[in-house]
């Protein structure tokens, strides 16, 4: 029998009508799904814990601390790594004990023996990380480090940064690496909080300053205090984001029952990320 050339034509085109029309429809399914993804919050749950170098109760002390509270990512502060103190790497110990994997070193000082700064913990990949040392006044202060990684939870990227500001009385220290601080993330494209030891004494500049950019999660009057422990007197650690809209503060408090493991009482602030 024989098909004309229209026939053919037809027949022909009837499987490639349907697979374009298939790949149509799974192209728009898949659209909507990313769009979803995309518009849905996440939970991130973040802990910030200045630990005393873990001199008053040791390293296991501070990972049960942190095993109870099971945040996504941490940032610690006044870690001593290979010292007389802690005579170990610190920071891969503790991760260990933790069963959080991933960390990051933000070196502040180097000792007479072993070495300081701070450290990122996170239950999820580091796919970036960067660190820098703040200077100081000329008020005697030390110097300190900000440090700050790129993480990913369920589609959505985020960057979780660690400070320990100058502890001298007055501000001008804080006051420098704070604008040493913003110079440095102003130009990142992904959301930030930042979980830290501002040394934010009642009436000093240092929040008016870091709130340039970062927003609080609670008014630094009705804030919890968190140093020192057992009986607080004031706050100085603290968990600040930007931008404002990125973010919603699903909870934050001060962990209360954590009053022997450092002079510093642990901070945890659970966050939908928009």
């Amino acid at each position: 029998m024989m098909i004309t050339l229209s026939k053919a034509r037809h027949l022909n085109l009837r499987p490639l009508l349907f697979v374009l029309i298939t790949a149509l429809l799974l192209s728009v399914n898949a659209n909507g799904v990313s769009a979803q993804k995309l518009n849905r919050k996440v939970e991130i749950k973040t802990m910030t814990y200045n630990i005393y170098s873990a001199r008053k109760m040791g390293i296991e002390a501070i990972a049960s601390v942190i095993k109870k509270v099971d945040p996504d990512v941490v940032s610690l502060q006044e870690v001593e790594r290979n010292t007389a103190i802690n005579p170990m790497d610190f920071p891969k110990e503790i991760a260990a004990l933790t069963g959080m994997k991933y960390y990051y070193f933000a070196h502040a000082l180097t000792l007479k023996k072993g070495d300081y700064g701070n450290v990122i913990l996170s239950k999820y990949p580091l796919l970036e990380t960067k660190s820098i040392h703040l200077g100081v006044a000329n008020d005697g202060d030390d110097i300190r480090s900000f440090g700050y990684a790129l993480l990913e939870k369920e589609g959505k990227q985020f960057y979780f940064a660690t400070t320990h500001l100058g502890y001298k009385k007055d501000d001008a220290t804080r006051l420098k690496q704070i604008d040493e601080i913003l110079a440095e993330i102003k130009n990142l494209k992904k959301p930030i909080i930042l979980g830290a030891d501002l040394n934010s004494r009642p009436n000093s500049q240092t929040m008016p300053a870091l709130q340039k950019w970062f927003s609080l999660p609670c008014q630094t009057s009705n804030c919890e205090w968190t140093v020192p422990t057992p009986k607080p007197t004031y706050t100085c650690d603290w968990l600040i984001y930007a931008p404002q809209q990125a973010f919603e503060v699903k909870d934050y408090a001060v962990q209360f029952w954590a009053d022997k493991e450092s002079d510093h009482f642990p901070v945890v602030g659970t966050f939908n990320i928009k």
